[in-house]
């Protein structure tokens, strides 16, 4: 059996580069179904094991963790709950999703819990990573059942994507 080892590669310096887009940084000019996919693709690319799809995308908006598109059209609002999804979708069902927006829903606008949810899963990213054996921050200015929870969410589906890449090696 070859020993497996944690060297550094591009995908690991891919993955301790990888930046979320904020809230203010997505297009909110309505994008139609493939554009929306285009860019939420393209911006998780390093931390998503499959890319979102039409039909996941559909399921999403059944289900209604995605709100419904207004004219076909998909708005900052719907980037920031299917970026949530793709990030979270290798680990959580979409009940499970939907049961952390209903949280964050309840304590924060939109804008400030997406943006506290990318910072979170960049910091997360970094503690599994890095190698440190030390547990970073987290990013939090108050504790609050919102922060907890998408500590723990994001920690889980952080350590997904490092396992994954470490048994791809």
């Amino acid at each position: 059996m070859t020993k497996k080892t944690f060297a550094p590669s591009q995908d690991l310096q891919n993955l301790l580069e990888f930046r979320c887009p904020r809230f203010a940084e997505l297009p909110d000019m309505g994008l139609y179904l493939e554009q929306t996919l285009e860019v939420i693709n393209r911006a998780l690319e390093p931390v998503l094991a499959e890319p979102l799809t039409k039909p996941m995308m559909s399921n999403y908006v059944k289900k209604g963790v995605v709100p419904a598109p207004v004219k076909k059209r998909y708005y900052r609002d719907h980037l920031c709950y299917a970026i949530a999804m793709a990030l979270m979708k290798s680990v959580f069902t979409v009940d499970q999703v939907a049961g952390l927006y209903a949280v964050q829903q309840s304590t924060y606008p939109l804008q400030v819990a997406y943006d506290f949810l990318c910072a979170e899963y960049e910091n997360a990213l970094h503690e599994a990573f890095a190698f440190t054996g030390q547990p970073l921050p987290t990013v939090e200015t108050r504790l609050t059942e919102q922060t907890v929870l998408v500590r723990a969410m994001v920690l889980a589906a952080t350590n997904h994507v490092f396992v994954t890449h470490a048994l791809r090696q």
